[in-house]
This record gives C-alpha cells, structure tokens and sequence, in this order.
C-alpha cells in the first residue's frame, strides 16, 4: 500500500481565486488581486479495503474541518466501525435487488416476504437512499401503512424492511438500522366467545350444506385435526386402514395459486402418525371405494401424481384452499352459525367459523375426553405441548351454566 501523502488534508487551485498560486495554475497571465486562497480543502484517506478515497471542503473554516473529518474517519478505520457514505447512496430498491438472491426460507415464507415487499416495502421506500431512512421515517410510514392493511400484515412487513436494514448496516452502507426501538401495535385481542372453536354439532349442520363429495374430507378432519395442507396431500400410501393410522409426511403448499408437494418437517414434530377413529377408518374405506387412489410411495421432489391422493376435487385435481372456500361460507350461512367478524382498521369482514377450526375443535375434544397434554401434542403435531393449553383449548361451552349452578348451591366467594 502506497504511503500516505504528507500534504494531507490539501488546497485545491480555484480558478475562480486571484491569489498568487491559483494564478500561476489556471491564469498565469494575471496579477493576484488577493493574498489568501479561498480554494477548498480536500481529505484524502483509506477505506478498510485499502481503496483512496477523498472528500472536499470548501467556505469558511474549511482547513479545519477536513482535519477534523481525517481524525473521524481515522478513528472509524481503526476501530471498525467506518461506514462508507458513498455506499450508502444506493435506493432502497436496488439494495433489495442486491439483497434478496441471498436470502433463504421456504416457498412460502419468500412468497409471503416478496408480497410485503411489492405491496408495502416498495411503494413507499424504493425510491430512497439507504443513508436518508430515518427512524422517523419509519414510524410514520407504519401508521400511513396500518390505514391501509391489518396489523398482522404490517407486522409482515415491518420485519421485511429491518432484516434489509439490519443487513446494510453490517454490510457498512448505513451507520444503524432505522428500524431499532419501533413500537410495533399488537394484535387486538379477540373477545372469548370469538376464541371458541365450532361444536360437533355445528360441524355436523355445516357439512350437510356442503356437496356430498367433500363430506369424508371433513368428517377425516373432525377426526384426526389434520391441516388442510396435509389433508390435501393425503395419499393412498401413507394410510394404514388394517393398523387404524394415518402418517403425515408430506403436505401441499399454495405458490402463486400453484400447488405443490412439500415434504415434511417444517418442524421435527410435524411427521407423525395419527390413529384413526372407527368413524374416520369406516369413511376413509367406503371414499376409496368409490374413489380409488394409487397405492404408490412416490417422492414429493418427482411431482404431483394427483391420482395417488385420497382427498381430490370432482374433476380429479389437487384441492385448493380458495376453490373450497367458496363452498364454506355459503355452507356456514346456510346452517346459520357463521359470525361476522370486522377488521376496525381494514373494514374487511371475515366469516367464523374458519375450515382451520375444524382442527381446534379436534383438539379441545381431546382435551375435554382427558387426554394427556404430551399426547395431544404429539397428535397435532406441535413443538411444545403449552400451546395446546393457551391456543388450542377452549373453556367448555358449558362453563357459564356450571359456574352458575355452583352460586346456586350456595358456593361462597372470599375476595
């Protein structure tokens, strides 16, 4: 590496400067007209990657100044904390295009994560520098966006623009991340009555609207919890009719509105084996009856093979969330227990019950029955069993009628 210049920081000629040196460069054929230049000032210095760099400063008090910068940056090198202001020049959106072919998650993690990107991120941050993102800025784009969208999608989003963030700052573009210390809003809490899941009863009055094709699909999801993703996977091959078991393997994501195969686990408890109940098995023997599916043990990588699945549409395609959608609302309507539910902040109305309750009704059936914590666990295929306790378990419908026969026998409350 070249040694560092001993004229530094060093006067610039202006040619615009009538002292003796500026005039002998640009203007030899003049007199000076004053005595001090008033050129600027340039600090030249070396990068961490021993790249020559330099910065001009020029109007009173310029000398000082580029010695004081030289100190500044300096320092910075030494301790490693230099943060190139030139780098940090790059908008947002060419820093995402820069970013983005490195990161890793699932198909539909980096599907969630484009569709923040496209319909919040960069609507509103593509254009801007990496350096003028403030926090500021940041908190105010977080109340112009919760305006627009839920805050489970703000959330989403939010978490998209501070990895990006968090990434330039280790990468030396930016000094810090603009999104540390924001307060995020938290989820309004959803009234009880809204938490409980469906009877068997209202499962039962709701399935009698659906077309009769789908009905062994439900009654299997009242009786074994199995996700949608992992009932629309279902294949011949993976359920035990003789032994009374379902292995859950593999289930079937939604790409773009594209099915695919994906093997499991997401996490290690999501491969498990689900007993069958007499109904479950005694419905799961007359549906492949009447719709046969390949006994064949295929790889989820090698593709669909929609003829090995035992759960497909009429016409014989993969199941899709959306497609069956359109049969749930008008069927929980129609048996007169669909629920309202506004969004105060987006004004979109949902419908409860959603075809995921089907699960939660699964297991607070188990709970109710006094099925261990750990094996409810193992059944609905979870990391650790206190979720089933705070999310999957709901008080009983009968809990009001039981606290009020308990007063009524003369029960004695000591605050």
């Amino acid at each position: 590496m070249p040694a560092n210049a001993r004229n530094n920081p060093r006067q610039i000629r202006s040619k615009t400067c009538g002292c003796k040196p500026c005039v002998a460069r640009h203007r030899p054929d003049e007199k000076p007209t004053r005595k001090d230049c008033t050129g600027p000032w340039q600090a030249r210095y070396r990068d961490p990657a021993g790249k020559q760099k330099a910065k001009n400063f020029s109007g009173a008090g310029a000398k000082r100044k580029a010695e004081a910068f030289l100190d500044q940056v300096r320092d910075q090198v030494r301790t490693g904390s230099f943060v190139d202001a030139d780098r940090g020049q790059l908008a947002v959106r060419a820093w995402h295009a820069k970013w983005w072919p490195a990161q890793r998650g699932s198909e539909t993690t980096m599907e969630r994560n484009n569709s923040a990107w496209i319909n919040h991120v960069e609507p509103h941050f593509g254009d801007w520098k990496l350096m003028a993102i403030s926090h500021l800025d940041v908190e105010e784009w977080i109340v112009k966006t919760l305006k627009k969208t839920g805050v489970p999608n703000l959330i989403k989003a939010f978490q998209l623009l501070d990895r990006m963030m968090s990434a330039a700052a280790r990468d030396r573009r930016i000094a810090h991340n603009p999104c540390d210390g924001i307060k995020l809003p938290k989820v309004k809490a959803k009234h009880p009555d809204d938490e409980m899941p469906p009877t068997y009863t209202q499962l039962a009055d709701i399935r009698s609207h659906v077309p009769e094709h789908y009905h062994p699909l439900l009654i299997v999801a009242e009786e074994t919890g199995l996700r949608w993703g992992e009932l629309a996977g279902l294949r011949r091959c993976w359920v035990n009719l003789k032994g009374g078991s379902i292995q859950v393997r593999e289930t079937v994501i939604e790409v773009h509105g594209t099915p695919k195969r994906k093997a499991y686990p997401k996490s290690a408890a999501g491969s498990r084996t689900v007993p069958l109940s007499d109904l479950a098995a005694l419905t799961l023997k007359k549906h492949l009856l009447e719709h046969p599916a390949v006994n064949e043990r295929t790889s989820p990588s090698s593709g669909m093979y929609e003829e090995e699945l035992v759960f497909r549409g009429p016409k014989g395609g993969v199941l899709k969330r959306n497609n069956f959608r359109r049969l749930w609302i008008p069927a929980i309507k129609a048996a007169g227990v669909a629920r309202e539910v506004k969004d105060e902040v987006t004004k979109r109305t949902e419908f409860w019950p959603h075809v995921h309750d089907i699960r939660h009704a699964f297991a607070s059936r188990l709970h109710a029955a006094g099925v261990s914590e750990a094996d409810v666990q193992r059944i609905l295929g979870h990391e650790r069993g206190g979720k089933v306790t705070w999310l999957y378990t709901h008080a009983g419908a009968d809990s009001m009628e039981t606290v009020r026969s308990a007063l009524g026998a003369g029960l004695r409350v000591v605050s």
